[in-house]
């Protein structure tokens, strides 16, 4: 499920109506990616923003949010000087963008009005939230990024913001829409829904898709199966005619008591599915974070919760690591200005008197110590210099080390969310143990084994991780239910030529499809993606892009912890989750 632009649109209209003029009297983190104003207009509200790459999103609240955490960041500090206290003057949309600025006018120890904008990007993988000064300055973000990150547009304390590029698309309101995609179409093949996200400014695969069945066909309708493209265009026009006329209708499709999908209009894509009407899209937001809070609370969760705090635990300290090596590593661009520091101090040595605070040489400023002498100044840019200049060679590989283990954690915390008895995790806890993550737990007393689940499917652990093996309409699939799982059925179970799939850049499970000597089928490929998908941080996503190639292109990166890999020679496909068990009734009933 994914939060679009038109879902954002629908969010900033409320926003409008329950806290445009509103004091904010309070600034929180519920977690180390979600940020809570609590204001007060007519009456009091809260007004939650989350970063998270696998689900970004905004809605307002007159419930209280519970905090997950107590942690103070800098731009937590920032936001209690700017922000708390002050009034939301303004909130503005880019059209059709995936972002949102809260304008805030305070005054600052009884200053004059200081007017600061928290800006919201809410794009999947690259959301944050940053505070700008109102010149234009950041004055901190959640997510820092400095330029080895990312060089052409660094988030940083002090930079200039920047917006991000906005797309060059087609406005999904215009009325030469129908002829645009008509031509289009001529030079393009594939899904029809591709070329709308490809062609249609804020369209989503949900929303391009649903386009499509409004205007008579399906989902997975062809470029060249579209008889009409002003019909399409005509459902185009209505999806997107409430950015002007602000009447929303979200909704939610939902399959027994999961959410299969959510919107700002009426969903008419999933017959399967109960669509219920919402009063307004925060609503819907919340609805859908409860589905997922109580998907969470299945049996079990006792014994996930240890795990899963651990895992927590030790990935903060990690993210903690890697802001400290960034910041060694901008400061590695400063080495051969430090070191012209330390030369020009010691070429003017004999003009700087005891407690000169600075030396201008060639009209730059040098800030110096007033209780070192001139020489010792010198020393010290030049040790300076020398952390700054082995800092360019000692910090990537420590970063890269970091972003590995983060990425591990991120596999083996969706492991334990979606573990299926407690046999699974006695092994995932096992294997936790052997990296460290988690106290090794005191040998138990002897007795008979714990019960396995009563499963879908047959499962191996022990050193080999956690495996499931399935066989559904003649496809045997191995499936890595832990990262020492990922590592075994990738490179101890599955041949050369057999194919494995996992979500393109997302943590998720391996998963191999075996062919055995046999002509794979395309509904094979199909099942085996939809699988990857479901045990993916998409799983809740109406699509998610999957990777597939044969299992000899796979390689383990050398010295890396277990399930870390990479692969060249991808096919990638867009498919939706999809359970083993969903799979099964699929085929039952097809």
């Amino acid at each position: 499920m994914a939060f679009d632009a038109l879902a954002l649109h629908a969010i900033r209209d409320e926003l409008d109506d329950a806290v445009l003029g509103a004091r904010i009297d309070s600034v929180s983190l519920l977690d180390e990616r979600t940020i809570c104003l609590e204001v007060y207009a007519q009456r009091k509200a809260f007004v939650v923003i989350s970063a998270n790459p696998s689900d970004p999103r905004m809605y307002v609240t007159q419930d209280r949010p519970r905090r997950g955490t107590d942690a103070v960041t800098p731009l937590l500090l920032l936001m209690r000087k700017y922000v708390r206290g002050g009034r939301i003057t303004a909130i503005d949309q880019p059209r059709l963008e995936r972002m949102l600025t809260i304008q805030v006018s305070t005054r600052i120890d009884e200053g004059p009005p200081h007017t600061t904008e928290l800006v919201s990007e809410l794009m999947g993988r690259r959301s944050n939230v940053v505070l700008v000064d109102e010149d234009g300055a950041i004055l901190d973000a959640l997510i820092r990024l400095p330029p080895s990150v990312n060089p052409s547009r660094p988030l940083l304390p002090h930079l200039r913001y920047v917006r991000p590029s906005p797309e060059l698309k087609s406005d999904p309101l215009d009325p030469a829409l129908g002829d645009i995609l008509q031509r289009r179409a001529q030079s393009s093949d594939g899904e029809a829904w591709r070329l709308i996200v490809s062609t249609v400014a804020g369209f989503s695969p949900l929303a391009s898709q649903e386009a499509i069945v409004r205007a008579g066909g399906q989902p997975s309708t062809q470029v060249a199966q579209i008889e009409s493209w002003n019909e399409v265009a005509a459902a185009i026009h209505t999806l997107a005619a409430p950015i002007e006329s602000h009447e929303w209708n979200p909704s939610i499709a939902w399959i027994g008591a999961k959410a299969r999908e959510y919107a700002p209009y009426v969903l008419t894509q999933f017959p399967e599915a109960e669509v219920r009407p919402y009063p307004s899209m925060s609503d819907v937001i919340i609805q859908i974070g409860g589905a997922e809070r109580a998907r969470k609370a299945l049996p079990f969760a006792t014994l996930r919760r240890p795990l899963l705090d651990a895992i927590a635990d030790r990935t903060e300290t990690l993210r903690r690591k890697r802001s400290s090596l960034e910041r060694s590593l901008a400061m590695a661009d400063r080495a051969d200005s430090l070191r012209e520091a330390g030369e020009a101090i010691l070429a003017n040595a004999s003009q700087i008197q005891e407690g000169d605070a600075s030396l201008t040489w060639e009209g730059r400023r040098i800030d110096l110590y007033p209780s070192l002498s001139a020489i010792e100044n010198a020393q010290s840019y030049f040790r300076q210099y020398t952390d700054a200049r082995d800092a360019k060679r000692v910090v990537p590989p420590l970063l890269e080390g970091v972003e590995a283990e983060i990425g591990y954690l991120d596999d083996m915390a969706l492991h334990v969310e979606d573990s299926e008895s407690e046999r699974e995790i006695s092994a995932l806890r096992r294997e936790l143990e052997d990296v460290n993550v988690i106290s090794r737990a005191r040998p138990s007393k002897k007795g008979s084994p714990a019960k396995a689940s009563s499963g879908k499917a047959q499962q191996q652990q022990g050193n080999s991780g956690v495996v499931r093996r399935l066989s559904i309409d003649g496809a045997d699939l191995l499936v890595g239910a832990s990262a020492a799982g990922n590592e075994s059925v990738t490179f101890r179970l599955a041949r050369p030529e057999d194919l494995w799939f996992h979500a393109r850049g997302r943590p998720g499970a391996h998963v191999i499809l075996r062919a055995e000597g046999r002509t794979v089928q395309d509904h094979w490929i199909e099942i085996a993606a939809g699988i990857a998908a479901a045990q993916s941080a998409g799983r809740d996503e109406g699509h998610v892009e999957v990777d597939y190639v044969q299992r000899k292109y796979v390689r383990k990166i050398s010295g890396a912890l277990p399930g870390r890999v990479t692969y060249r020679h991808e096919t990638t496909i867009t498919v939706a989750p999809v359970s083993a068990t969903e799979t099964r009734q699929q085929r039952k009933t097809g």
